[in-house]
């Protein structure tokens, strides 16, 4: 009698199992979240596109930029060729050249001592001298690689060319 009381518990579990399983709610409720999914696949699916089609533009309007670059420099560099090939710009001396001519009027100042990190007065007119020359004598150089050349910031080769130039304005 405890085997049939057992098996007719278990058939009354089973069964209870069963009916929750094909219970009609909670089909109905996996299949709108199945749906719920599936939509939103769907969007992301349709938001993947969107963006390999942004993606795609994005690489041309690269690719074109770079072209126009290329281009750009290619006309830069054929105008300086050109230039270089009329001698308008072959007569520029050099800066090492403009320093020396500088330097004979102070004989006691060498190349390195301009470019040091020292700050001595004997030095300061000396250095702020060749500054000028350099600018004055090469304007297709910029403040900035004036400085570099030199050792200091475009700043401090703005305030030699001012000192000596009075209160214009030097760009």
């Amino acid at each position: 009698m405890a085997e049939n009381s057992e098996l007719a518990r278990q058939k009354r579990h089973y069964g209870l199992i069963r009916e929750r399983l094909t219970r009609p709610g909670i089909a109905a409720r996996r299949a709108a979240h199945i749906e719920e999914l599936e939509r939103q696949l769907v969007a992301f699916a349709r938001d993947s596109e969107a963006k390999e089609r942004q993606i795609a533009k994005l690489e041309i309007d690269l690719a074109d930029a770079a072209a126009r670059l290329l281009a750009q420099a290619r006309i830069l560099l054929a105008d300086r060729e050109k230039q270089g090939s009329d001698g308008e710009d072959g007569d520029r001396p050099s800066v090492d050249e403009i320093v020396a001519v500088v330097l004979k009027d102070f004989p006691d100042v060498s190349w390195d001592d301009i470019i040091s990190v020292r700050r001595e007065r004997r030095l300061v007119r000396p250095r702020h001298a060749c500054m000028r020359a350099v600018y004055e004598q090469r304007r297709d150089l910029s403040l900035a690689r004036i400085g570099r050349i030199f050792h200091r910031d475009h700043t401090t080769v703005l305030a030699a060319v001012q000192a000596a130039g009075g209160s214009e304005t030097v760009y």
